[in-house]
């Protein structure tokens, strides 16, 4: 609960502020909302302490993953919005909300556009690909492993949709803290690529949400889906 509370905070005091970051990187398929390295701290080190306990983290939980733990580890591997249906109801689908399935597009896209560099930047290797004991569960990606994306994208779904429907705000900050977390149980990510993404994710919504475009795409969104939902 601590968690989600000081994510929503964060959420909102970039909402907020005054001065949000704009300088981005080039040479990506998309121009980034900002430079995400201004943000964060460089990865531990892969010959550390902390490196080390995270991958003993990795292979304690590979060692006791169950079949429904892989199989949800698997099926949050798939990087769509609508990984939030189990908090928001079986009418929170594509079909019937169009959209939102294009809003949550578009935050997927930013996310992408945002992390890639990044993760170019700091070059960190994934817990697979520098420790042969990690058997993956997930796809392995030919990205690099810091920030997590994944943890950043379900952390701005999580943020924008709570934002969305703030009557179940903790249910949906919590499935997205819970999406972030099958990474490490697929053997994906080290769990500070999992922090640094939960971050990522706050400032990613907080900018989108500022950008007069987006915003106009969100306010249909959210009357579609509160429409949908039953809501007023």
């Amino acid at each position: 609960m601590a968690k989600r509370i000081a994510l929503f905070l964060l959420f909102l005091t970039l909402m907020t502020a005054g001065n949000f970051p704009a300088e981005a990187k080039k040479g990506h398929k998309g121009t980034p909302l900002f430079d995400l390295t201004l943000f964060l701290a460089p990865p531990p080190a892969q010959d550390s302490d902390e490196t080390k306990a995270e991958l003993a983290e990795i292979l304690q939980v590979q060692k006791s993953r169950t079949p429904q733990m892989v199989a949800a580890a698997q099926a949050d591997a798939e990087e769509t919005g609508f990984n939030f249906a189990d908090v928001l109801g079986g009418d929170f689908n594509a079909e019937k909300l169009p959209l939102t399935a294009a809003l949550l597009a578009k935050v997927h896209e930013a996310e992408g556009d945002l992390t890639d560099p990044a993760k170019d930047y700091y070059h960190r290797p994934r817990p697979y690909d520098f420790d042969s004991r990690v058997e993956p569960c997930v796809k392995e990606s030919k990205s690099f492993s810091y920030p997590s994306g994944h943890a950043t994208g379900g952390t701005a779904m999580a943020a924008i949709l709570a934002h969305m429907v703030p009557e179940k705000k903790d249910a949906l900050l919590a499935r997205g803290l819970a999406y972030s977390e099958k990474r490490v149980v697929g053997g994906a990510h080290y769990r500070s690529d999992i922090v640094a993404g939960q971050r990522a994710g706050v400032l990613l919504a907080a900018g989108l949400l500022r950008r007069a475009d987006f915003k106009k795409d969100y306010e249909k969104a959210r009357a579609e889906l509160r429409g949908v939902l039953g809501l007023k």
